[in-house]
């Protein structure tokens, strides 16, 4: 037996249990292998190809170029075409202006590069049929991928590491090492390539690889975070089927009983809020929903990253959160303006004889009072309105008109040179009113259709 056939026999077996407990290749289903070009990627492919003529499934290469790294970018994608050519492997590429899209979505490189990545092998996939797509993450990814979780404060979700399934994404290489990978390429001759931006400790994996991880290995030799995270993902699917359970059977869409939530455990709770109110909430978006739920007060509301959630009749309602505020506009006296924010059209009109007028959408208002700019603005602490029976604050105002506090900041507070002379829905000032004759504008609003 030559050195390391046993080895790679350990691993080749190895690696097709593990593909056999989350069933991850089945006879006729093609499967994509992404192929970068680097050490992890092309042991991926080559244990693929040995997998695929023993369980007779369809093999197919996939690479995107990043196009980060110039030259070097486009010799990872000559170095791969080659290569599957060579194996007899078809092979798709792709690529994408990662550095330019990053810039106009203001996101990070990374985020950027994972995004047009998996678009790309997403579309191959349904074009050969919803192909499995295999990636080459292997344990040490997922120690990494744990440790910058932890640092980073996730839960037990996020502790979870990275799933060996995720829909028709497979990562058949999860459970063996780098080392064990490496040692296998250097016994079968497979050739890579080395991205220059490994060495970088530029990205916070990079730092974590070179500066963490040596030194947890230098404690535990052995270490490794698969079993762990076995635990926890399975922890995290019991508890997860429990808020499913619950949702199914004490929920409607969009809403909940504040009562039957409130009652849960935390655990069940927790995760019934995001399944309702979106997978992305933080910690302390979670527990302000529930602090809702649990709320003496009969109603009240949380502003979420997209979705208010509201308290009404004892039920929790996620509702549009609607126009919060809108910019401070000028008004011009010569041509209407939409304010988009609050879908508002409001157009002057000059007015030289003016008879009673009486609106709460429409005001006339002398024009001394306006002649040096008219503005709409929401509304501010200290805006007050001089009506005909005493000055009130615009607040208690609008608390009297049981305007929802939602709905305060998005009324058109009409002032000039720093004096408010009317409002939206409540009125206006006396003192701005003009007298039979004087010269006047008339402000007339309407809402923009649609809104």
């Amino acid at each position: 037996m030559v050195p390391g056939t046993r080895k790679r026999t350990v691993m080749l077996h190895q690696i097709e249990s593990f593909c056999q407990q989350y069933d991850m290749l089945a006879p006729g289903v093609p499967v994509i292998a992404c192929v970068s070009g680097g050490t992890d990627s092309m042991c991926l492919l080559d244990v693929l190809g040995i997998l695929s003529a023993e369980a007779r499934f369809p093999l197919y290469a996939a690479h995107f170029n990043h196009r980060l790294r110039g030259g070097e970018s486009d010799g990872d994608e000559a170095f791969v075409r080659a290569y599957c050519e060579k194996l007899g492997v078809p092979v798709f590429t792709g690529s994408g202006d990662v550095a330019g899209e990053a810039k106009k979505r203001g996101l990070g490189i990374e985020e950027t590069a994972r995004e047009l990545r998996y678009r790309f092998f997403y579309r191959l996939s349904d074009r050969l049929g919803g192909a499995r797509i295999a990636t080459a993450h292997n344990a040490d990814d997922n120690l990494e991928t744990v440790l910058m979780r932890l640092a980073r404060g996730a839960g037990l979700r996020g502790l979870c590491g990275i799933p060996p399934v995720s829909g028709r994404v497979i990562r058949p290489l999860l459970g063996v090492t780098r080392d064990m990978i490496e040692a296998w390429n250097r016994e079968r001759s497979i050739p890579h390539r080395e991205d220059s931006t490994n060495a970088s400790d530029g990205y916070t994996r990079n730092r974590l690889r070179h500066s963490v991880v040596p030194v947890l290995k230098e404690l535990n030799p052995a270490l490794n975070v698969r079993n762990m995270t076995e635990l926890l993902r399975r922890d995290e699917e019991y508890l997860s089927s429990l808020a499913e359970s619950f949702l199914a059977e004490s929920s409607s869409p969009g809403s909940v009983a504040a009562r039957d939530l409130a009652a849960l455990p935390y655990p069940v709770a927790s995760r019934a809020v995001r399944r309702l109110f979106g997978e992305k909430l933080s910690t302390v978006h979670v527990n302000a929903v529930l602090a809702l739920a649990e709320s003496a007060d009969p109603s009240g509301e949380v502003r979420l990253p997209g979705v208010t959630v509201r308290r009404e009749y004892g039920l929790l309602t996620a509702v549009d959160p609607g126009p919060e505020t809108f910019p401070e506009t000028k008004i011009p006296l010569d041509r209407p303006v939409i304010i988009e924010n609050i879908g508002l059209t409001i157009t002057c009109e000059p007015c030289g004889e003016v008879e009673i007028y009486n609106s709460l959408t429409n005001f006339l208002i002398k024009w001394d009072k306006i002649k040096t700019g008219l503005y709409a603005r929401p509304r501010r602490t200290g805006d007050a309105l001089r009506l005909p029976g005493g000055t009130r604050s615009v607040k208690r105002l609008m608390i009297d008109r049981r305007i929802p506090a939602r709905l305060r900041g998005a009324l058109p507070v009409f002032v000039s040179d720093g004096e408010v002379l009317a409002v939206w829905g409540l009125g206006q000032s006396v003192d701005s009113l003009p007298a039979k004759g004087e010269p006047a504008i008339l402000i007339k609003t309407e809402k923009t259709e649609g809104q």
